[in-house]
């Protein structure tokens, strides 16, 4: 008799252990999903990958400038009304030493809390730029846009580059 209850004891102590594994693995797959979606912070702005548009010259309103080590340059852009998304494409791969360098991107919103930092590969592709697509069920709000360019790893002769900003309606 003594045998059955230890029997039954280690059945439940195993079964409770596959349930135990069968809900960790369900978490996991839950929060590797979740991680893929496009971010949606608390600002209701959606953050997407854009693709590059480098090549739209007449629809950009560009900034160019170089950047050091461990330097912060802000660069303010006027966000018109009515603006339903906005692609921005920070670019640094026309140095001399590709692949090396390294700029992190935050973007403040009017009137929003800052997204990022963001990195090369944000946007899914590893090639010294950030492509990103600010968007949002009703028009983006008017103001003031911020952007936050880090120089996390360059050369002590800094790092040109190129930020396109693109409204659309």
């Amino acid at each position: 008799m003594h045998d059955g209850i230890m029997s039954i004891t280690k059945r439940s102590t195993h079964f409770g252990e596959r349930i135990s594994v069968v809900a960790l693995l369900a978490g996991l797959l839950l929060v590797s999903s979740a991680a893929a979606l496009p971010c949606m912070p608390a600002t209701r702005i959606a953050v997407t990958p854009a693709d590059d548009v480098s090549d739209s010259v007449d629809l950009l309103r560009s900034i160019v400038g170089t950047i050091h080590p461990g330097e912060y340059q802000t660069i303010e852009k006027p966000v018109p009304t009515g603006v339903r998304s906005i692609v921005v494409n920070l670019d640094w791969s026309g140095h001399q030493h590709p692949g090396t360098d390294s700029l992190t991107l935050t973007i403040t919103p009017p009137g929003s809390a800052a997204l990022g930092p963001y990195h090369d590969g944000a946007d899914g592709r590893t090639d010294e730029k950030i492509a990103l697509t600010l968007s949002g069920s009703t028009p983006l709000p008017s103001g003031t846009l911020k952007f936050l360019i880090f120089g996390e790893d360059v050369p002590e002769e800094g790092t040109e580059y190129t930020l396109n900003v693109v409204y659309y309606y």
